[in-house]
């Protein structure tokens, strides 16, 4: 069994008014004008951003052109306000910034006392005038909404145009089956290996193959505790590091002054299913046991301070598949030479009124695979002081499942292939504000994964069991913001 550790690096950015550098890979920034009634530039004005959901607010002033930048911002809904002496307060409201988006948010001051507000409901423009990335959003209600079997949120990226998904990966096992197989995609004509998974600014995708850390059930569980993810395809900033692929960029949810939390169950079994029309000569349907369930909740630890999300969802499945095998006739057992006999003890007689071809009849039978998986995140964020803000997030994910032989005996024997998985990922971030124009980021991630496929052989009692590729793998330098 092989295990590979990867620790991020400490990556540092700085924010300067005006730079054209937009390090944003999990926030967004509010930026604009503040003018007065007749279009000139108001320096020096307050312009306070704040957001609604967890009541932490962020100060700026304009500069001598007028302009103002608030970078680093959280996701989330804001309320956004100007004020400056001489003329009423300003204020906007129904702004809602998602990753990396730059909300351009100008004013027009009014004469007047800065007692005296002026309110104004509605969004900000939402075409983007500050960066040429060609990409789109999935938001929370896309993810929440649409149906998506399996639950795995990354699954999404194949709305957007250009985006391939289920391509073939070498690197697999027993019936196709390989630890950790997720979706392989290519986005924009490009390769796999040069796409890149991130969550929360971590990478969690294994380079040489261009696939997400997942289950051994091929899922990215989770969909309750993902936010958003953004699809860039091409135009995309420096500080997305090595790839020249698409790139599939994910934020976690987080608590807010408000207690919200889910609950559901997804199920399917075969007593709502009609019979597959693959085996319409067999009096069996293929048996389907799924159960898909978990919980979600997040809120506040102590209001506009310290606020906890986590998450838990499960897979229970116990699948069967229909199949149809060769065996020996009774009339062909008759002619076998007597070192057979113990190999044809083992072996069933073909199923009664199936076809038969000279020796050799066919024999129905159902392989049944049973699967697991148990996924939770826990995260908490905390607002320092004014100028400081931290947050840690760690996901575990388990999984298991077994492929059976492709022949069922009718006595003891077996063979069967055992799949096993684990990864972690951790990530802690922290944030301080030097000044209305510099702003530093550092953010340290782990991420470990930990797989094994197992083959198991039982013969008249004996039992052998080859391990067959313990694999590892981990990913390489994460860039962050």
């Amino acid at each position: 069994m092989i295990r590979k550790i990867s620790v991020c690096v400490l990556v540092v950015t700085m924010f300067m008014l005006g730079n054209l550098s937009k390090a944003q890979v999990t926030t967004a920034t509010v930026s604009g004008t503040v003018m007065d009634a007749t279009g000139a530039v108001v320096p020096g004005a307050t312009v306070t951003i704040r957001n609604v959901e967890t009541g932490i607010a962020r100060t700026t002033t304009s500069d001598a052109a007028g302009r103002y930048r608030a970078p680093q911002l959280g996701l989330g809904d804001y309320e956004v306000s100007a004020e400056s002496a001489g003329f009423q307060t300003a204020v906007r409201t129904g702004i809602t910034l998602t990753v990396g988006r730059e909300a351009v948010v100008d004013f027009s001051l009014q004469v007047g006392a800065v007692a005296e507000r002026i309110t104004v409901t509605g969004e900000a423009p939402m075409v983007e005038t500050t960066s040429g990335t060609v990409g789109s959003l999935v938001t929370e209600k896309t993810m929440r909404e649409l149906p998506l079997n399996g639950r795995s949120f990354a699954d999404l990226a194949a709305l957007q145009p250009g985006v391939v998904s289920n391509l073939p990966t070498l690197a697999a096992g027993f019936n196709g089956v390989y630890a950790g197989s997720a979706s392989r995609r290519s986005f924009s004509g490009a390769k796999p290996q040069q796409s890149q998974y991130l969550m929360d600014g971590l990478e969690i995708a294994t380079p040489s193959e261009g696939m997400p850390v997942a289950s051994v059930l091929g899922q990215q569980l989770g969909v309750d505790a993902i936010r958003e993810f953004t699809v860039l395809q091409n135009n995309f900033g420096a500080q997305y590091g090595r790839s020249v692929g698409g790139i599939v960029n994910a934020v976690t949810q987080s608590g807010t002054n408000e207690m919200h939390g889910t609950v559901f169950e997804f199920l399917r079994n075969d007593k709502l299913d009609a019979r597959n029309f693959f085996n319409i000569d067999t009096q069996e349907k293929q048996p389907l046991r799924l159960n898909q369930f978990g919980a979600s909740l997040g809120g506040p630890i102590q209001k506009d301070k310290t606020f906890f999300f986590v998450n838990y969802e499960a897979i229970r499945k116990r699948e069967g598949t229909f199949s149809i095998s060769s065996v020996p006739t009774a009339a062909a057992r008759l002619r076998a030479v007597p070192a057979a006999f113990a190999l044809l003890d083992t072996l069933p007689l073909p199923t009664p009124g199936a076809p038969v071809r000279g020796d050799v009849g066919d024999y129905y039978f159902i392989s049944r695979s049973p699967q697991q998986e148990d996924y939770g995140t826990v995260k908490l964020d905390r607002q320092l002081g004014e100028s400081d803000s931290l947050f840690g997030r760690l996901t575990i994910d388990r999984s298991n499942r077994n492929d059976p032989t492709p022949l069922r005996l009718p006595s003891k024997e077996t063979y069967k292939a055992t799949s096993t998985g684990e990864y972690w990922i951790a990530a802690i971030s922290h944030t301080h504000i030097f000044s209305p124009t510099v702003i530093n980021t550092a953010r340290v991630g782990y991420v470990r994964r930990n797989d094994d496929l197992h083959w198991t052989l039982s013969m008249r009692g004996e039992s052998f069991s080859p391990t067959c590729g313990g694999l590892g793998r981990n990913s390489i330098f994460i860039p962050g913001t």
